[in-house]
Parts: C-alpha cells; sequence; structure tokens
C-alpha cells in the first residue's frame, strides 16, 4: 500500500509541474503534435519509473514509507533535471560556436557569395552539432527559393537567441540591400567572443558557490538515511510528530535549493522577434 500511495503522490506532482512548464500548443502538422505527446508520455513514464526505484531502494535502507516517498519524489525529478542540463549543455556549445560560424559566413560574403549560399554551405563544414539545422535550411531555400522563409526556418528550427539575432540581420540586410552585412557580422563575432569570455569567468567563480549549496542541501538527508538505520530512531519518524518534522524539512530543502538555483542563474539573452516566426 504504501508503494502504491508514494507512486500516485509522485505521479501526481510530476503531472502538475510538467502541465504548468509545458509550452502553449501552436499550429503545427499533427506529426508533430503526436511526437510532443509521445515523447511527453515516455518521459513521464521515466520518471514515474525513477520515483518508484527510489521508494523502493530507500524502503529497503531505512524501513520508513513516508521518508522513502520523499525520496521517490526527489528521483521522479531526476531525468527532468537531466533533461534540463542537456538543453543548457547544447546552448553553451551553440553560444560558443557562432562566433566560428559567422567567420564562415564573412568569408563566404567577402569571396562572392549569397546570404543563402553562405549559410547553405555550412551543412557541409560546419561545427558537427549544427550542420542539421542549416541543412533544412539549404533544403527549404532550394524548395523555396525565397530566402526569407528559409530564414524563418532556420530560426524556428534552431530556436535560439544568438541565432535571432543573426537571423534578422541578414533579413534586414536582404530586404534593404544593404552591403556592410559582412562587417556587421564579423563585429556581431567580436562582441560574441568577449561575451563569451565573460560568461565564463562567472560560470567558473559561481561553480564552487553551487556546488557548495547542493552539497548542503544533501548532506542533512545523508545523514538522516544514515540514522535511520537504527531502529529507535527509524520508529521516531513514523509518528506524527516525526512525520511533521520529515515535511517541513522537506519543504524547506525544496525552497532553498530552488532559490539557491534562481538566484545563481545567469540571466539567457532573450529571444528577438521570437512571437513573428511561431
Amino acid at each position: 500500500m504504501g508503494v502504491v500511495i508514494g507512486l500516485i503522490f509522485a505521479s501526481g506532482v510530476l503531472l502538475i509541474i510538467s502541465a504548468a512548464t509545458a509550452p502553449e500548443p501552436t499550429a503545427r502538422t499533427s506529426g508533430t503534435l503526436v511526437q510532443k505527446i509521445r515523447r511527453n508520455s515516455t518521459n513521464i513514464l521515466i520518471s514515474v519509473l525513477c520515483g518508484l526505484g527510489g521508494v523502493l531502494g530507500t524502503f529497503i535502507i531505512v524501513k520508513n514509507w513516508i521518508f522513502s516517498c520523499l525520496i521517490g519524489l526527489c528521483f521522479s525529478i531526476i531525468p527532468r533535471l537531466y533533461r534540463s542540463a542537456q538543453q543548457r549543455k547544447k546552448r553553451s556549445y551553440a553560444r560558443e560556436q557562432w562566433p566560428d560560424v559567422l567567420d564562415d559566413v564573412v568569408s563566404g560574403l567577402r569571396a562572392g557569395l549569397s546570404i543563402g549560399e553562405s549559410l547553405a554551405s555550412l551543412s557541409e563544414r560546419g561545427p558537427q552539432e549544427m550542420r542539421q539545422h542549416f541543412s533544412i535550411f539549404a533544403d527549404e531555400l532550394q524548395a523555396t527559393a525565397r530566402l526569407d522563409s528559409a530564414l524563418t526556418r532556420l530560426k524556428d528550427e534552431m530556436k535560439e537567441p544568438v541565432a535571432d539575432k543573426v537571423v534578422e540581420s541578414m533579413r534586414l540586410a536582404s530586404k534593404l540591400g544593404g552591403h556592410d552585412l559582412a562587417s556587421i557580422l564579423s563585429d556581431l563575432a567580436t562582441s560574441l567572443r568577449a561575451e563569451n569570455r565573460a560568461r565564463g569567468e562567472l560560470l567558473a567563480r559561481q561553480s564552487w558557490t553551487r556546488g557548495g549549496a547542493k552539497v548542503a542541501a544533501a548532506a542533512p538527508w545523508i545523514v538522516l538515511v544514515l540514522l535511520s538505520t537504527r531502529p529507535n530512531f527509524s520508529d521516531a519518524l513514523t509518528t506524527a510528530e516525526g512525520s511533521v518534522v520529515l515535511l517541513f524539512g522537506f519543504i524547506l530543502t525544496v525552497i532553498a535549493y530552488g532559490l539557491m538555483v534562481r538566484i545563481g542563474r545567469l540571466a539567457e539573452a532573450p529571444r528577438v522577434l521570437a512571437g513573428e516566426s511561431a
């Protein structure tokens, strides 16, 4: 019964979080919507299984259902935290690669290539992780022969602030017939390199603070797990007073950790005209 209660509780909280943070549905194809539903269903299933594993694993050690359910709830959020970390890693990689990408585009422009040809060539000689996006751009440009439509497709695929800046600069230059696009993109590459260096220094200084905060949040619960192996201490946690202490401590730990992450997070640049391409 305790396993069932813990699983239902973890699943309910996870579904509430997923519903609250899910993006608004857009007028995409039904295939894309089905893919999103399948992906979300898979993510929820993985989270539920992780939560159940946390409940059972903790109960084997401490023999306390209340404490096991709280730990299982933490385990159920681990897949979501992992996906968020992977997304941040991808954005960080793209941010570091964009100066080199802009240098390649500038070289193509100065060699006499058009904006579309310069970007399409990156599908073969651009950064490995970004070639797929430029390949989609090249296919869109070849199919429609419209640079504006292909730039919008590239912007929608990358969903990244730096990509928005570059795309809008190219779109404006193509519409106004500007001849200084190469100089503009070269200056933008220089600015991005300076910004990346400053950001890297801030992250390096911040890493030890975030690490210490994570240890401070986890240490009391690790000690509690060790103490729970003692029969007298474990029995005390099953009382009404012990349950209140556990729940109150868990809530305070979650709030403190959330505040730490929010305060220590570096601000992300807003997307440029993101709503117009949605």
